[in-house]
């Protein structure tokens, strides 16, 4: 064993430890929340901070071993919700202290020896595998060697016939079928092997809806509200690297929702309402996107006093959509004012940035004196997705398909100029129009025939004429090369089977991109 001996336990010790003291949390929450005292769930609780107590000894972690010490004891106290305030509070000490946490001081091991690098990482960014989902992916790849040997042994009779060493009449047409199948079974194999990977990315949605009960916690009694929270949809799954944009979200939109959204209680009993406020948060997938839902039963929100702070501050509402694309406004906030936790329109711009930078959008819809809901929809996964290839000038360009809900053909006539720009009427809609080829400056004129592909995103329509459609195509997206900045409309790259990289589109800028200058009809 090389480096650190140290490195290898503490990553499995950093792992357990975080998963018990999750679950504490989680229990310490459900007796606050139900007023009833202990149930079942303190055996348990007793057993996780026993374990972990008795690992983190034996890692040297005294500071961490004296912490879990008191807070056994504290448990033989009476169930307060005082008493339950100051458990969650030691919790929080007590993960303060695990190597990588940021304190280095309590979390040190007891001989002084120095942590390896990386060490307090490790566990954060590790998921846990089934055995039998490793032994399925070995299974597959087995079949994928087998499926290459045959197409090595296909390929050498190929080039035999090419030689002239074998006449090419009918074993070539045998061969040709035989390389079908065998391609078809490749495909089929990569295919499972590719959904068995992703699928061990995959994070169910329950590790950051379980961190939301203690946002709601802290801030319902910092704010002397009650609230009863709700989650459902736990189960659904969601790929590691876009856990973090989820939580960050989600994160700020419930604190909004108990500081700004809700009442207190002598403020609802007067306007007739029970005295705990509702805040519910429902995630859901369709097999493609992952929908999330903040939805609150509290004031609501006035569009006129979001419109008469937009005035005050001398913004162009001419340019506004909606009022409530107001909130995403960086520093937009009609609360004059900041606190511990509430800041001045900062959160639910950062909301709508981290969402939209990874191809989601976010809606919101509100009912004065009924409440809020914020829906946010965000990818299944972010590396690999199916896009509609679209032909233009000779290029071809990858469109995700999640953005597409309809393609016709167009012919001249078709698109109407109207202020500058061009127009589309589509489902007794008339939609912006955009020639591809003009926006990727490859044309000049707005072509007269070929297909008309309309995008959606974030409630918002456009057309792309192009020339052809060239089919559907699963893809793996790369990031454009830093040197290239952002430019507007294309959200990455990828490769083809033939070997050539080509651009893919963003939907997210397409759909607000200006006409593209010097195109005529």
């Amino acid at each position: 064993m090389t480096g650190n001996p140290y490195e290898s336990l503490l990553g499995e010790f950093l792992m357990d430890a975080r998963e018990r003291l999750e679950r504490v949390e989680d229990a310490l929450l459900a007796v606050e929340a139900r007023s009833g005292g202990w149930g079942p769930e303190l055996e348990q609780v007793r057993r996780d901070l026993h374990t972990v107590k008795g690992n983190a000894g034996m890692m040297g972690l005294t500071a961490l071993q004296q912490l879990l010490h008191a807070m056994e004891d504290a448990l033989q106290t009476p169930e307060t919700r005082d008493n339950i305030a100051a458990l969650l509070g030691e919790l929080d000490r007590a993960r303060a202290t695990l190597p990588g946490s940021g304190d280095a001081g309590p979390g040190a091991p007891a001989d002084g020896g120095q942590l390896p690098a990386g060490a307090g990482r490790s566990a954060v960014d590790s998921v846990r595998v089934p055995f039998t989902a490793l032994d399925a992916i070995i299974e597959q790849v087995a079949e994928a060697v087998i499926a290459r040997n045959r197409l090595r042994t296909l390929l050498e009779a190929v080039r035999a016939i090419r030689a002239g060493s074998v006449p090419p009449a009918e074993q070539w047409r045998t061969l040709v079928d035989q390389v079908r199948e065998a391609h078809q079974g490749l495909d089929a194999t990569l295919e499972g092997l590719q959904d068995r990977i992703l699928g061990l990315r995959m994070v169910p949605l329950r590790t950051v809806l379980s961190s939301l009960r203690r946002i709601v916690s802290d801030e319902a009694r910092a704010a002397e509200k009650s609230v009863r929270f709700d989650t459902t949809g736990g189960d659904t799954p969601l790929d590691k690297a876009l856990l973090d944009v989820a939580s960050e979200a989600l994160g700020h939109l419930v604190r909004n929702a108990v500081i700004h959204g809700l009442e207190t209680p002598a403020v609802r009993r007067a306007a007739g309402k029970p005295p705990d406020g509702r805040l519910r948060v429902t995630a859901t997938s369709d097999g493609e996107s992952v929908r999330l839902e903040v939805a609150d039963d509290g004031r609501g929100i006035e569009r006129g006093a979001l419109l008469d702070e937009a005035r005050r501050r001398g913004l162009d509402l001419t340019t506004i959509r909606d009022p409530f694309d107001l909130l995403f406004m960086a520093g937009f906030s009609t609360r004059h004012g900041a606190d511990l936790s509430a800041g001045r329109g900062i959160g639910l711009a950062a909301v709508h940035e981290a969402v939209m930078r990874q191809g989601g959008w976010i809606d919101v819809h509100s009912v004065v004196g009924e409440g809020t809901r914020f829906t946010l929809q965000v990818p299944l996964s972010v590396s690999i997705t199916r896009a509609l290839l679209l032909h233009a000038d000779g290029e071809d360009y990858a469109l995700p398909l999640s953005a597409v809900v309809d393609s016709q053909r167009f012919r001249r006539g078709d698109g109407h100029g109207i202020h500058g720009g061009w127009v589309w009427r589509w489902r007794d809609q008339v939609i912006p129009l955009t020639d591809l080829g003009c926006r990727c400056e490859t044309a000049t004129t707005l072509r007269q025939d070929g297909y008309a592909v309309v995008i959606e995103y974030g409630r918002k329509h456009r057309a792309l004429v192009v020339d052809r459609l060239r089919g559907i195509l699963e893809i793996v997206v790369r990031g454009l090369d830093p040197i290239t900045g952002r430019p507007e409309g294309f959200g990455g790259t990828t490769i083809l089977g033939d070997g050539r990289a080509i651009l893919i589109l963003d939907p997210r800028t397409l759909v607000d991109a200006a006409p593209a200058p010097g195109a005529a009809a």
